[in-house]
């Protein structure tokens, strides 16, 4: 039982496979509640929680959420997302220091069904990509 019930927490908070786009700080992992591979199926309407884990290659005051979808090439602002990244871990973000992100992703039940890929930045004071994500989602 004991086994069983590590397992499914081990399948709870593993991170999601992704691909870095430049990240500037190191060891970011990522998780996606209920999505281990991509391309992540979301469900509209719902709400999905998201963490990012990683160490600042440098100290900021200031944390900026910068997440796009990809439409017909162009990148586009995922509507409703809060810009301050401050709201979601705590500031200001030190050298060396591992950082803990975690906030919810409202997936509209109006968004199309579409297949895209979404772009997580968190960007420092300076604007450098302390963390970048590409990942594939389909929201259904």
């Amino acid at each position: 039982m004991r086994i069983l019930l590590f397992l499914l927490l081990a399948s709870y908070v593993s991170a999601t496979v992704f691909q870095d786009c430049g990240s500037v700080g190191s060891d970011v992992t990522f998780i996606v509640e209920g999505c281990d591979v991509p391309p992540c199926l979301l469900q509209r309407g719902t709400i999905i929680p998201t963490i990012i884990d990683f160490i600042p290659s440098a100290n900021s005051d200031t944390l900026t959420n910068a997440i796009t979808g990809n439409l017909g090439g162009i990148d586009v602002p995922w509507p409703g997302m809060d810009p301050d990244a401050c709201h979601f871990t705590t500031c200001p973000i030190t050298a060396g220091t591992k950082t803990h992100w975690e906030m919810p992703v409202e997936i509209l039940a109006e968004y199309p069904e579409i297949s895209t890929v979404v772009t997580f930045k968190l960007l420092d004071s300076s604007g450098a990509s302390q963390s970048c994500i590409l990942m594939p989602v389909t929201l259904v």
